[in-house]
């Protein structure tokens, strides 16, 4: 990473934690290990206390049942379009016929979606709960350590057509000062040290 692997580390800005997670999401897509993506700044300071945990959790718990959600919708209808077909040309059809091999079809189908969609949570970054909570104010940055030419290639490729607003090459995260990232680090780059843009 960085120093070690020759290659420029990257940092992604994002205008909230809601755009972070959906880049960090296609970069888990992209094959980019979880482990070289994380949150940068001392976001845990804000996101400390009893009250903080309960958003956060709420947050996972809705991305979760939202992805259900999308789950039964997309297995739904084909399933029941599969089976109302396949009773209809297998057997004598009729209403009946027609309607349970619809309804099985729709549940079966409802099942494989909902499935499918939970094994497609991409892995968890580090920090990665963090974006989930509402108390995250204002800028996010998502760092990406780069061990090897595959994955600068993916990373890269997945930045260039995410949500950030902005990306930067660093030569190394460590080396990166710790502090808070808001919405001037945006128009600047003293929070990174003198970071230029990529």
């Amino acid at each position: 990473m960085g120093h070690r692997s020759g290659q420029p580390d990257l940092v992604a800005l994002h205008h909230d934690g809601r755009t972070a997670r959906g880049t960090i999401e296609r970069l888990s897509r992209a094959g980019v290990d979880g482990g070289a993506i994380e949150l940068l700044g001392p976001v845990e300071v804000v996101t400390a206390g009893r009250y903080a945990d309960r958003q956060t959790d709420r947050g996972s718990s809705l991305a979760v049942g939202g992805r259900v959600l999308r789950g039964l919708a997309w297995g739904i209808l084909p399933g029941g379009l599969f089976g109302a077909v396949l009773l209809a040309l297998t057997t004598s059809p009729s209403v009946t016929t027609v309607a349970s091999g619809a309804g099985g079809g729709a549940f079966f189908g409802a099942g494989v979606g909902v499935l499918t969609a939970l094994l497609t949570i991409p892995t968890m970054a580090t920090s990665w709960e963090r974006t989930f909570s509402p108390m995250v104010p204002g800028a996010v940055a998502v760092g990406v350590r780069v061990d090897d030419a595959r994955t600068a290639k993916r990373a890269a490729r997945v930045l260039r057509v995410c949500a950030a607003h902005e990306v930067r090459e660093v030569s190394d995260l460590d080396d990166l000062p710790g502090g808070p990232i808001g919405p001037d680090s945006f128009g600047d780059t003293d929070g990174f040290g003198g970071i230029e843009r990529s």
